[in-house]
């Protein structure tokens, strides 16, 4: 049997104060004039100041924009990258979530083909992503994994479909990873983000593309969450989980970047497109059912997981579903209110992720989606 593994060439530095770094870290990758790209309600805090404050004390220019936005439209890269222009930049640096990471590779992307739009470079698309403006980044929430990946997410404004470019030229040269810059996270973002990461380490671990090097950063990435998030949830200010929550995040960001994912994301794709909610609960809100679905064909992987939550494998999908409400992660009919669409109606939305769908080991018929809808609302 042949496996094959790809993991992320970021340089990985974590700890408290890291991002404080991060004039010495540009400077030696020979940045000069940088893209400060920091989400809006980030810009004017301490953290946020500090870190533009680092960047100008090493003699860099500074110019800095607040152009992010949640699930960042094609509309918005684009309209950033055709304002950054004129600063003739060499770098970026992006501090936020994973829409403020993957903006900025989306942007550095453009800048350094010198094109305006970012269609031909979905995923197979006309135009190969050969190359971006060095990134360095600073992630502010336990989720995305965007830090180490070679992965942005654009939302394809016609269609409000979630795209994806995909390509080892979008790694970010260095991710800072300093958890003190989660600890204002209120409880419902610090529930969010952990959940996409759980996503993210599930999927990876029963995925047709797993592989005994991503399953271990996988587990590794679920015995954390499962032991720090509830109790993060309930104490933010707790600074060793929140050190071993940024830590799971950015292993289940790499995990996932090698074994890929499924119908979680599926689902959250869809959701996330058709009805603007938040992307980590949609990944999680029918992954009890789903993987109920795809344990027979994953029996070691689903026996792991149990193992983590400290069940059987029979009783898995009860104990997700126990450990998400505990979380306090919504279900499928509060997240969509007051939407009522018909299980027929999201069948036919999420089975338009094909792409997705394709890496699940088991791949739904139309009657198994409904009967997992219904189960999950």
């Amino acid at each position: 049997m042949t496996v094959q593994t790809q993991f992320s060439s970021t340089r990985v530095v974590t700890g408290v104060g890291v991002a404080y770094s991060v004039g010495t870290e540009a400077k030696a990758l020979g940045m000069k004039t940088i893209l400060l790209l920091i989400d809006p309600f980030l810009a004017e805090t301490p953290a946020g100041t500090t870190i533009a404050a680092a960047l100008t004390a090493t003699g860099l220019t500074v110019v800095q924009s607040t152009a992010v936005e949640p699930d960042p439209s094609a509309v918005t890269i684009e309209n950033l990258t055709a304002w950054v222009t004129q600063h003739h930049i060499d770098g970026i640096v992006a501090v936020g979530g994973g829409s403020a990471i993957d903006t900025a590779k989306a942007v550095g992307l453009l800048l350094a083909h010198d094109v305006a739009h970012i269609a031909p470079f979905f995923h197979g698309g006309s135009a190969t992503p050969a190359r971006m403006l060095p990134l360095i980044a600073i992630p502010t929430t336990a989720g995305t994994g965007s830090e180490v990946t070679f992965v942005a997410v654009v939302t394809e404004p016609r269609t409000q479909r979630k795209l994806l470019v995909r390509h080892p030229a979008l790694t970010p040269a260095v991710a800072l990873v300093d958890p003190d810059l989660c600890a204002t996270m209120p409880a419902s973002l610090t529930m969010a983000t952990g959940m996409d990461a759980l996503a993210h380490s599930l999927e990876s671990l029963t995925s047709t593309m797993s592989s005994p090097h991503s399953d271990a950063l996988a587990i590794s990435a679920i015995q954390t969450i499962v032991d720090a998030l509830p109790r993060l949830i309930k104490n933010g200010h707790n600074p060793a989980d929140r050190a071993a929550m940024s830590s799971a995040a950015t292993m289940a960001g790499m995990a996932f970047l090698s074994g890929r994912l499924h119908l979680g994301h599926a689902v959250g794709h869809a959701l996330g497109g058709a009805y603007h909610v938040p992307h980590g609960p949609a990944c999680v809100v029918m992954l009890p059912q789903i993987m109920a679905l795809v344990a027979p064909a994953r029996p070691a992987a689903t026996a792991q997981i149990a193992r983590a939550l400290g069940c059987s494998a029979r009783e898995l999908p009860a104990s997700l579903t126990r450990f998400l409400t505990d979380c306090g992660a919504p279900t499928l009919r509060t997240l969509i209110a007051p939407h009522n669409p018909s299980p027929s109606e999201l069948t036919a939305l999420f089975r338009g992720e094909e792409r997705l769908i394709s890496l699940s080991p088991v791949v739904p018929t139309s009657a198994q989606w409904e009967s997992m809808i219904a189960a999950a609302w």
